[in-house]
């Protein structure tokens, strides 16, 4: 049973919030996110869970009612006052609805609330430079455009992780917390890779 974590109203439609248990967000990994992410983008589904266990991942999903029409994983770093979104998607059928613009401002309200040590939050878009067609490039300038109309800022940041190539942007979701770092961003994905993954595949810089 999904744990009710708090509720926004939309117009004449309200969403809920809800923190996934591993075996919910295994089914939804397994039913949705194998089709969402392409291959080279998506983590093994123990990767998820260990980080689950370990106290530094948790997963919200996104429902309207009983019914599940989104989700996101996170990955918690405390020690630097940030987050990464490391996955989102609204579901194919919700899409062009304005759900995903609805969920910022979810998730927003649930960092307030629920994790107080947590300023801001980064998200990893593929850059458009790297882009390896026309097609490829303007889905690339289509994401970070709705990433922007979400209050998101670019960063300068450019992080390599296992050989995809992404901008970096941020979110804060507080008044006077600190903004992006650099340092904060390596910290935090130390604490996501092995050292030496993090040594071999994991590459930060300012562009």
């Amino acid at each position: 049973m999904l744990t009710n974590i708090g509720r926004k109203e939309n117009g004449d439609m309200s969403y809920t919030i809800k923190k996934l248990d591993k075996a919910e967000i295994g089914h939804i990994y397994q039913t949705y996110m194998e089709t969402d992410f392409p291959a080279a983008e998506l983590k093994p589904l123990s990767h998820i869970t260990r980080s689950m266990d370990a106290g530094y991942g948790f997963s919200l999903g996104i429902c309207e009612g009983e019914t599940l029409a989104g989700y996101a994983v996170f990955i918690l770093c405390g020690e630097t006052r940030c987050a990464l979104l490391d996955y989102f998607a609204i579901l194919e059928d919700r899409r062009g609805e304005g759900l995903g613009h609805r969920a910022f401002s979810l998730f927003e309200s649930y960092f307030r609330e629920n994790l107080p040590e947590v300023d801001g939050i980064y998200i990893e878009s593929e850059r458009i430079s790297a882009a390896e067609n026309e097609a490829q490039r303007r889905i690339r300038e289509r994401r970070i455009a709705f990433y922007l109309s979400c209050g998101c800022e670019m960063t300068a940041f450019r992080s390599v992780l296992f050989g995809v190539d992404y901008s970096v942007l941020y979110r804060s979701v507080r008044e006077r917390g600190q903004g992006a770092s650099l340092t904060a961003l390596a910290t935090l994905y130390k604490k996501m890779f092995k050292p030496e993954h993090f040594n071999r595949f994991v590459s930060l810089a300012m562009t």
